[in-house]
């Protein structure tokens, strides 16, 4: 499985060095760098190209960090301010009891269990990633799994999140698929995050 470490730019490596979610240290851009974060799976080193890239072009510098060994402590502790992630497994993670397993009964428990300081984007409702084996399963047996991201509360303006939301409604499972094939057979995880952030006039 193809994954990358952080991607070597001067944003990646300013945000490195202060060691922060989203810093402002001296340099001649002062505007605070994004940092994107994931762990080394393909799926999640493809959302967090693609999350960094949207945020990009709204003129945002961003940075992707990724190979991490706790995502959710990161975000937590500001070392990351961007974490895409699934709302099935972020309600595990914060409310194993909850009773939610529809997509929309998920994602407003996940809210209602964020932790102080966090907040999360539209979910992508054309992703579907439970087992494939447990399709189809119209009554959501197993929890819903839908792509949306995680950020530290605050830290965006409207212009921003709006963005961020248009992944939310393009993003298919389908799509997913096709890029996480395209990136195991050797293509860079950055331009498959930019050609579908085109195709998709993002």
């Amino acid at each position: 499985m193809h994954s990358v470490v952080v991607r070597r730019t001067a944003a990646a490596i300013l945000a490195a060095t202060c060691v922060f979610g989203t810093v402002s240290c001296a340099s001649e851009d002062t505007r605070p760098v994004v940092v994107v974060g994931g762990d080394s799976t393909t799926e999640s080193v493809l959302l967090a190209e693609i999350y960094s890239q949207a945020l990009a072009r709204t003129g945002t510098p961003t940075a992707v960090v990724t190979q991490l060994v706790n995502p959710l402590g990161d975000l937590d502790s500001g070392r990351i301010a961007v974490l895409p992630a699934r709302n099935g497994d972020l309600l595990t993670d914060w409310n194993p009891g909850s009773p939610a397993r529809k997509p929309d009964e998920v994602t407003t428990a996940v809210n209602a269990s964020l932790p102080q300081g966090l907040s999360v984007t539209d979910a992508a409702d054309g992703t579907d990633l439970r087992p494939p084996a447990a399709l189809p399963d119209p009554d959501y047996t197993l929890r819903a799994q839908n792509i949306l991201a995680v950020y530290r509360s605050g830290i965006f303006d409207r212009r921003q999140l709006k963005k961020l939301n248009y992944v939310a409604g393009e993003l298919t499972t389908e799509d997913l698929t096709a890029l996480i094939h395209q990136i195991e057979a050797g293509t860079r995880p950055a331009d498959v995050a930019r050609t579908w952030l085109d195709a998709h006039a993002l």
